[in-house]
């Protein structure tokens, strides 16, 4: 019987810590299921290039005409940006949002090895909106450096682009006067 008692102690107890650690460590896993804003920024850009350097071997959206790189980016921007980005362009009028360039890099073109040239920074950051500069170092003979804001909503735990400013003045904005 007395072996039975310490038994159950022991197990009491053994669960009574792993209570606490869950309690105590929870906190960090949430966090860190959360990722921060420019971890998503620089992941979202490196999909989104490498989908566009690539041919599509699956059937392109005829709608749509390739215009995300036949990537699915619902996981990356809200469906408010998707929508005015589709709207824009059954429109005609997707200069409007980016002129003669890609909304999201505000380039004519973009290359795969641009990706290994990019660093995400946060700018600022408030409980549940981001801006985050994403700067492009380009290869040797491609052009000077560019850079653009990333404006951030976090959507339950999930960080998600809102808006990509335009660089009307300089192709190395800063993002701190937004």
């Amino acid at each position: 019987m007395k072996s039975q008692v310490i038994k159950f102690i022991d197990i009491h107890n053994q669960l009574k810590m792993l209570s606490v650690s869950i309690f105590v460590f929870f906190p960090f896993w949430a966090y860190a299921q959360n990722g921060k804003p420019e971890q998503k920024v620089l992941e979202f850009y490196q999909k989104y290039m490498t989908a566009c350097a690539q041919p599509s071997m699956d059937e392109p959206n005829r709608e749509l005409d390739g215009l995300f790189c036949n990537m699915d980016i619902k996981n990356y921007v809200t469906s408010q940006l998707y929508k005015k980005i589709i709207h824009a362009y059954k429109t005609g009028v997707y200069g409007d949002l980016a002129g003669d360039r890609d909304y999201f890099t505000h380039t004519q073109d973009s290359s795969v090895e641009w990706t290994s040239g990019m660093k995400a920074t946060k700018i600022k950051e408030n409980s549940n909106n981001a801006v985050v500069r994403l700067f492009m170092s380009f290869p040797s003979g491609a052009g000077d450096p560019l850079a653009v804001c990333v404006r951030l909503h976090r959507e339950s735990s999930v960080w998600k682009i809102y808006q990509v400013d335009s660089s009307l003045y300089t192709d190395l904005p800063d993002c701190k006067d937004k």
